[in-house]
């Protein structure tokens, strides 16, 4: 066998810091669930996407070397998970159409490897699970921009029932060139509050008793104040994406249901949006 001193040396130091990083994964996961007693005392919620966010950027702003940035997000992804996730009794129900098999590895991706998951091929039997408290969170499509009758209809009229649903996360975590993912993006609906994390993109919900054209809707919303936003939907239902946090007192917001109101009774309101995605720069460290 060949035998080298210098590699002997080299491998006795990652031995060494093996030990020291399970040291500091322990205890990080101590002070978790330290966290995780004191939110419940509190009553705040367990699952923080804005939190998250900001933690990871902070490491992606650090980071260097021939490790990978998206391996970065990975391990972070699953101690987020593993500790604060599985030990509060944590669920997921993912919408999985035999053609799109891409909204499981999503879900698995951003979840980890640990918490409990559930396949479904039906997108309201997805939503009645998370609504009626049968699971934590549902994982379904993006909106489409062609969706007519689409299953978000229903979550807004359920956000509009003062029920606690929104939308809390986007799936893929980050955006990468080539990522295959993209082409099928997913959004993360949970009893929870979307929260602030400093770079966000909202969604904002529409409903007309009246039939109104995506067009004029579209000009009202540009008339209102917002630039560059995407619109989804047709005839009495709604969405718009725009790059901004948003809360319902929003001036922009309050214009746009005066003018929507001059067509017909109107509610708009937001109900979530998500953290920007993460951009890798590349598949290796700075």
């Amino acid at each position: 066998m060949y035998q080298s001193l210098p590699l002997d040396k080299i491998r006795q130091k990652i031995d060494s810091l093996d030990n020291n990083i399970h040291d500091l994964l322990m205890e990080r996961a101590d002070l978790i669930m330290a966290i995780s007693e004191e939110k419940k005392k509190a009553g705040i919620q367990i699952v923080q996407p804005a939190r998250e966010a900001k933690m990871i950027r902070r490491l992606m702003s650090r980071h260097r070397g021939p490790l990978p940035e998206e391996t970065i997000v990975r391990i972070w992804r699953e101690l987020v998970s593993s500790v604060s996730l599985l030990q509060t009794g944590l669920s997921v129900a993912v919408y999985v159409p035999k053609d799109t098999p891409e909204y499981w590895d999503m879900a698995r991706d951003y979840f980890g490897s640990v918490l409990p998951m559930q396949r479904t091929d039906s997108v309201q039997n997805a939503l009645s699970l998370v609504h009626e408290g049968k699971v934590t969170f549902a994982v379904l499509p993006y909106p489409n921009i062609a969706d007519v009758n689409a299953w978000w209809a229903r979550l807004i009229e359920t956000i509009r029932s003062k029920e606690g649903l929104s939308v809390i996360q986007r799936l893929p975590y980050g955006d990468k060139e080539n990522y295959d993912y993209e082409r099928h993006p997913a959004l993360v609906i949970a009893n929870a509050k979307f929260g602030e994390s400093g770079d966000d993109y909202s969604l904002i919900g529409i409903v007309s008793e009246d039939d109104i054209s995506r067009s004029t809707i579209m000009e009202e919303i540009e008339r209102s104040g917002f630039e560059n936003c995407l619109l989804f939907g047709a005839s009495h239902h709604f969405i718009f994406c725009c790059h901004d946090y948003l809360v319902p007192e929003d001036d922009r917001l309050e214009k746009l249901r005066e003018s929507l109101s001059a067509l017909g009774k109107t509610y708009v309101s937001p109900i979530g949006g998500y953290p920007a995605p993460l951009a890798y720069h590349n598949t290796s460290g700075k």
